[in-house]
C-alpha cells in the first residue's frame, strides 16, 4: 500500500511538472511571438526557427542567462563584443556570454548574427518555409555542439505548431513589399496573402557584426502614393486620422515605428485594424484626458473613448472601477481623470455586440429604399478580434492566437478555458472555436 502510494505521488509530481513546462512554453510564445515575426519580415529568418531556439537556450525564459542577462540565444561574447558580459559554466568554465538591456535586443542581435557571418549564407538560400531544412542548416554550420539540435529543433517546431507564425510572416513579408512597391493603389491597406515568396536576397558575406535594431524600412519608396498624412495633436500625442480600415502594419511601415508599438500606442491586437475616421495614435497615450467627463454615445465602446480622448485604455478601465471587456451603457458619464466610487452601468461585451448588430439590423432595413446597407465589420471596436458568436460565447481562432492571449482577452484564465473546452494539451490551430465563457 505504502508503495502504491509513493507511486502516485511521483506520477502527480510528473504530471504537475509537465503542465507547467506546457504553460511556459505557451507564456513564451505568446510574449516574443510578435519579435520573432518582425525579425522574419527584416532578415527573412523563419519565425519558427526564431521561436523554437529561443524556447529552446532560454529554457522556457525561464534560465538564468536569459533572466539575468536577458540573453535568448546563447550568444557568447566574441572578439567584437563591447558591451556588458556575463560569465558562466557552459562547454569550457566561466565563458563569456552577451548581455542585452532588452530582450529585443537579444533577438534582434541574434539575426544580426546569422545574416552577418558568411558560415550561415547558405541558409538564406533555403525556402523560408522548410523549417527541417533550416534547423538542420544551423547545425552543420555550428550553432550548436548538440549532435541532436536539429532534431530538437524539429519538434519543438512540431509540438508547438510553430508553423502557423511562419505564415503569417509570409504574409507581413507580402503585405511589406505591396506597401513600398511604385505604383501601389491603396498603401495605406495591407493585404495579407500566404503566398510563397521568392528566393530571399543572400546577406553580406562579412564577418563583423552590425549593431541595426531598426524593424522597418528607413524610407518609402513611393513618395507621391505613400506620402504621410497631416498630424494633429490629441492629449499632447501626435495623432492622424484613418482614411478607409487601416492595418497598424501599414502605419508601422509608413511611418517608420515597430509594428509592436503601433499595437502598444493604440491598445490593439495582432488583427486588429483600424476603422474608418479613428485615431491613430503614433506616440504612446496618456494616463488621463483633458476633459473630466464624457457622456457614452450609443455604440461607443471603451476602445473608442479612449482613442478619442488619447487615454489609455487600461487607465481608462481602471478610473471608472469597470472589469476588463466590459462596456458602458449609452448615456452614462466615463471618469477621464479622477477615480469613481463605484462603476458605470455595464454590460458583458457579448451583450456591446448584440447591441451593435441590433443597430446594423435596423439601419440596413430603414436603408433598404435606397439600396443602402450597413455592415457591422467596421463599427465592431478592436479590442476583442477575430469572430465572436455571442449567442454561445464562443471565440474563433486566428493564425496569432494563443490559449495565454486569448485568456487574456476575455479576462479569464488558460486553465478554466483548457478545462472549459476540454484541451489535452495548448495547441491551437487556426479555425478552431472554443468556448471563452459559459
Amino acid at each position: 500500500m505504502k508503495a502504491f502510494t509513493t507511486i502516485t505521488f511521483v506520477f502527480i509530481l510528473v504530471q504537475s511538472a509537465s503542465c507547467q513546462m506546457k504553460q511556459d512554453i505557451a507564456n513564451y510564445i505568446a510574449r516574443y511571438k510578435t519579435i520573432a515575426l518582425e525579425e522574419m519580415v527584416r532578415c527573412k529568418i523563419p519565425a519558427s526557427i526564431t521561436l523554437a531556439q529561443g524556447l529552446h537556450e532560454s529554457g522556457y525564459g525561464k534560465s538564468k542567462l536569459t533572466t539575468e542577462a536577458n540573453n535568448h540565444f546563447g550568444i557568447k561574447c566574441k572578439e567584437e563584443w563591447d558591451g556588458k558580459k556575463y560569465f558562466l559554466d557552459d562547454d569550457a568554465p566561466q565563458e563569456c556570454f552577451r548581455v542585452y538591456d532588452h530582450a529585443e535586443d537579444s533577438y534582434a542581435d541574434h539575426s544580426d548574427f546569422l545574416i552577418t557571418r558568411s558560415r550561415y549564407a547558405g541558409l538564406f538560400e533555403l525556402p523560408i518555409t522548410d523549417y527541417k531544412a533550416w534547423a538542420t542548416g544551423l547545425k552543420s554550420s555550428g550553432y550548436a555542439t548538440n549532435p541532436k539540435y536539429a532534431d530538437i529543433l524539429i519538434k519543438t517546431i512540431e509540438d508547438n505548431n510553430l508553423t502557423q507564425y511562419d505564415q503569417l510572416g509570409l504574409a507581413m513579408i507580402d503585405a511589406k513589399e505591396k506597401l513600398l512597391s511604385p505604383g501601389a493603389e491603396n498603401p495605406t491597406v495591407a493585404t495579407a496573402s500566404t503566398e510563397t515568396i521568392a528566393e530571399p536576397a543572400k546577406p553580406a558575406k562579412k564577418e563583423k557584426e552590425t549593431k541595426e535594431t531598426i524593424l522597418l524600412p528607413a524610407k518609402s519608396v513611393n513618395s507621391t502614393a505613400d506620402a504621410q498624412q497631416k498630424t494633429f495633436i490629441v492629449n499632447g500625442a501626435k495623432v492622424i486620422k484613418a482614411q478607409g480600415v487601416v492595418d497598424p502594419l501599414a502605419i508601422a511601415f509608413k511611418y517608420e515605428i515597430q509594428y509592436t508599438l503601433v499595437l502598444a500606442y493604440n491598445d490593439m491586437n495582432e488583427g486588429d485594424k483600424f476603422k474608418d475616421g479613428e485615431n491613430i495614435f503614433l506616440q504612446s497615450k496618456r494616463a488621463r484626458a483633458a476633459e473630466a467627463q464624457y457622456k457614452v454615445q450609443a455604440g461607443e465602446s471603451m476602445h473608442d473613448v479612449s482613442q478619442k480622448f488619447g487615454i489609455r485604455l487600461k487607465e481608462l478601465y481602471q478610473k471608472n472601477v469597470m472589469v476588463l471587456n466590459d462596456q458602458p451603457v449609452a448615456g452614462e458619464v466615463l471618469y477621464l481623470q479622477d477615480k469613481r466610487t463605484q462603476a458605470p452601468r455595464t454590460m458583458a461585451y457579448s451583450d456591446f455586440l448584440k447591441t451593435l448588430n441590433n443597430n446594423d439590423t435596423k439601419a440596413s432595413i430603414s436603408n433598404s429604399s435606397t439600396g443602402a446597407s450597413t455592415s457591422a465589420d467596421n463599427t465592431v471596436p478592436a479590442l476583442i478580434k477575430n469572430s465572436l458568436e455571442e449567442q454561445h460565447m464562443q471565440y474563433k481562432v486566428g493564425p496569432s492566437d494563443t490559449l495565454y492571449s486569448i485568456a487574456k482577452k476575455f479576462n479569464t484564465t488558460v486553465q478554466q478555458l483548457e478545462a472549459i473546452n476540454k484541451l489535452n494539451s495548448p495547441d491551437l490551430h487556426p479555425g478552431q472555436t472554443l468556448v471563452v465563457a459559459q
